[in-house]
């Protein structure tokens, strides 16, 4: 090639790169950042064959009609082997500073049936049997704000995701309960989810808005660590009474759709039967205090507010204090392999501290962070 031709291709180089620089990152920082693997292989290409080859190169990067989002899929590290780590962990990655990492686990107290779940850095579970018809989010808010958590039971086939076209997240085999799950599970920006499609099939999955208005159950910024569900996860429904009175009963139904309480009372006529759910902590995990209020002054109703508490394995009593000094010893009892306990406060009374006891009767935790409607997390 002349000097003069060269000098021409040198030139029209310089103006393709300077055309597509505002919408695409450099083939340089492309391989870096590990996008897809089509991306990686265009790189390599174009590092090697010279002029003509970044030409090339960078028309596959980036179509005419396809630009690259503006904003990139969160990173994911999952294990090289494609075989879950310990603790079933499959997938996991640093966002915003905040570690996450996603795993498939049993959720069910020691000595009881085994019962599968996938979790969110070991709490805020979403019970599930494989089914590759199933994929699933969740939101955390102010533990992780802008930040949502997702993952994808794929069927035989498909051997992993894409996310925006960019971030390639393989399948990874996990095994929990004697079942196995394919799985590929990943964090992104709430503000703006990826668009998520399959590697060896025409699928794509869109994702469920998570954690922002809340739900028919649950008060707008209560909805957090409670999975939005796609599909059919086959996971088995357990439910069962906590407590009861003469004319009161507090029960819960444990699903993929979280702790779902429901408090009827049959003490006055018209007095209505209130439900929530909230997330399914695991058995070392953060607890979950629920109350579950019968006033409601706009419509004149005043009644008491009945509380249910996920508690941990070594709880072996709850001890409820209430305004007027009195206290409420509560035995857990067990649904699903998990304990629960349960009580009420009067109408004119509230809850004010909440101490959890051992086999010996020794207090272990305890705190006044308790809420009047909705619920809130404790880590005993």
């Amino acid at each position: 090639m002349s000097e003069s031709g060269e000098a021409g291709l040198r030139e029209r180089v310089h103006l393709l790169l300077r055309a597509v620089e505002p919408t695409m990152a450099p083939v340089d920082s492309i391989i870096r950042r590990g996008r897809a693997r089509r991306l990686r292989r265009a790189g390599a290409v174009a590092g090697s064959l010279g002029l003509a080859g970044i030409i090339a190169a960078a028309t596959l990067l980036l179509p005419p009609d396809a630009a690259v989002p503006p904003h990139p899929p969160l990173p994911v590290t999952v294990p090289a082997s494609g075989i879950a780590g310990p603790g079933g962990v499959f997938a996991s990655g640093t966002a915003d500073g905040h570690a996450w990492r996603l795993a498939v686990e049993n959720v069910a107290d020691p000595g009881y049936r085994c019962l599968p779940a996938i979790t969110v850095n070991g709490t805020d579970a979403n019970l599930v049997q494989p089914n590759p018809r199933n994929y699933a989010a969740t939101a955390f808010g102010p533990a992780a704000p802008g930040l949502g958590f997702a993952y994808v039971q794929l069927p035989a086939g498909v051997t992993g995701i894409v996310l925006d076209g960019q971030e390639s997240v393989p399948a990874v085999t996990a095994t929990a309960c004697g079942l196995r799950y394919r799985l590929a599970g990943f964090a992104y920006r709430l503000a703006h989810p990826p668009r998520v499609t399959a590697i060896g099939a025409v699928v794509s999955y869109q994702l469920p808005p998570v954690g922002s208005l809340g739900t028919a159950t649950a008060p707008a910024g209560q909805s957090y660590g409670v999975w939005t569900n796609v599909g059919t996860p086959g996971a088995e429904t357990e439910q069962g009474t906590l407590a009861s009175g003469r004319d009161w009963s507090i029960s819960v139904l444990l699903d993929a759709g979280g702790d779902c309480y429901s408090y009827k009372s049959m003490a006055a006529a018209g007095t209505p039967q209130i439900g929530a759910c909230g997330p399914v902590s695991t058995p070392d995990g953060a607890e979950t205090i629920m109350a579950l209020s019968l006033s409601y002054p706009p419509a004149h109703l005043h009644g008491p507010t009945g509380y249910a508490i996920q508690v941990s394995p070594a709880t072996a009593r709850l001890r409820a204090t209430i305004s007027d000094g009195s206290t409420k010893l509560v035995t857990p009892r067990v649904v699903g392999g998990r304990k629960y306990a349960a009580f009420t406060v009067a109408t004119s009374l509230r809850l004010v501290r909440l101490t959890w006891l051992d086999a010996t009767g020794r207090a272990f935790a305890s705190t006044i962070d308790l809420p009047r409607s909705g619920y809130t997390q404790f880590q005993p």
